[in-house]
């Protein structure tokens, strides 16, 4: 379960949108999910999102509140159905993800995160830019 981390921007907002329209932009664009967690840093916001139909199949989503865009989460671990509750507790208390997650640029920087239970993210390597 996890390593490297797969980051994709899907959203981009203006300065103008609130945090709360930024929040209802990504909930109509993700087909209305639940959010289940909710964490809030001053340049980002975390939330882990469930569908009602499937609440083992979640999905992890950062804003970047500088730069007004939402990043969703995954991970090369051929896990294709999305994460549990618990699993996603798992990420912010055993990997130490919000050490990414509270500086987003890190997020959409060219270089690649491993991201495992137990252990600080570390750098793999360099993406092209």
């Amino acid at each position: 379960m996890f390593g490297e981390l797969k980051v994709r921007r899907i959203l981009s907002l203006t300065k103008m949108e609130t945090t709360d329209e930024a929040i209802a932009k990504l909930l109509k664009f993700t087909d209305s999910p639940q959010i289940l967690r909710w964490f809030q840093f001053p340049t980002a916001l975390v939330i882990f999102v469930v569908h009602f139909d499937c609440p083992d199949c979640g999905a992890v989503y950062v804003y970047d509140r500088k730069d007004c865009v939402w990043f969703w989460i995954d991970f090369d671990d051929q896990n294709y159905g999305g994460y549990s509750p618990s699993e996603f507790d798992l990420l912010i208390e055993q990997c130490h993800f919000f050490q990414l997650a509270e500086s987003p640029a890190l997020l959409s920087s060219p270089v690649q995160w491993l991201v495992t239970p137990g252990q600080a993210p570390s750098v793999v390597k360099r993406l092209p830019a």
